[in-house]
């Protein structure tokens, strides 16, 4: 195994609410003491601030090889009395970032919508088993309006500043609803859409590390794209560049 000198992600929901079980992926990777652990509480988009966070390290030499590791068990913690909980299932990926890979990050955009704070939590309620509740007023605005609109107009922005359009990307998003879906479609147009939805429904923060291994070998779009929602309320877009031919692969 390389040196995997960081380890980033999340595991939610958690055995404990601290420390994270990421603590208990490095022991059964039996990683060295000096691997750090980070775990990062930003669900959904846990995954690509893993990446990112990973590619600023290894740009300024403090890292060398970092593993980002996302898993989710919110089945066990849904409330099957909202139509939402009836898409959610159970995974886990990871992805391997290093100076060699084959897809290297070119640029970010990210958005900050914190009025939308409570609008879509994970806690307890009636009980003392946390569940997760989307608000009928504020969280349907966040899915309807704000990731509805605003992810098709940061990723096209994103592809502008670098003169791209859809058709020179592979996307993968937040998979929460076919609707969602379609729009984001129709309105970025990408080479390819890549999903998971109907094989394992919607894996919230392991979404996006699930179906990159599970489609990676189709990709032939020369750029990619990861995009994601997350509570609190909060959207990410990554941009990557294809660092070598299909031919050397």
């Amino acid at each position: 195994m390389l040196d995997i000198d960081r380890l980033y992600g999340y595991t939610s929901v958690a055995e404990y609410l601290t420390p994270n079980s990421l603590y208990e992926v490095h022991h059964a990777l039996q990683l060295p003491e000096q691997t750090m652990v980070i775990p990062l509480n930003n669900e959904f988009s846990t995954f690509l601030v893993g990446i990112l966070q990973a590619c600023e390290a290894i740009t300024v030499g403090h890292s060398k090889h970092a593993l980002v590791v996302c898993g989710t068990n919110w089945t066990q913690y849904m409330d099957y009395t909202q139509g939402h909980a009836l898409s959610v299932g159970d995974g886990a990926g990871a992805a391997l970032i290093g100076p060699d890979a084959e897809f290297v990050l070119l640029d970010y955009a990210t958005q900050t919508l914190s009025e939308q704070y409570g609008a879509m939590t994970m806690q307890t309620r009636e009980s003392a088993h946390p569940t997760y509740k989307i608000t009928e007023e504020q969280g349907l605005h966040s899915f309807q309006v704000s990731a509805m609109h605003g992810i098709p107009a940061m990723v096209l922005s994103l592809l502008k500043k670098h003169g791209l359009s859809g058709k020179d990307i592979a996307l993968i998003t937040h998979q929460a609803s076919r609707v969602l879906m379609d729009n984001w479609a129709a309105r970025i147009e990408p080479k390819e859409y890549l999903d998971t939805l109907e094989q394992f429904g919607n894996l919230t923060l392991a979404s996006y590390a699930v179906t990159l291994a599970y489609h990676y070998p189709l990709i032939t779009a020369p750029y990619l794209v990861l995009a994601a929602v997350g509570v609190g309320y909060h959207q990410t877009v990554l941009l990557f560049k294809r660092s070598i031919n299909m031919s050397e692969r």
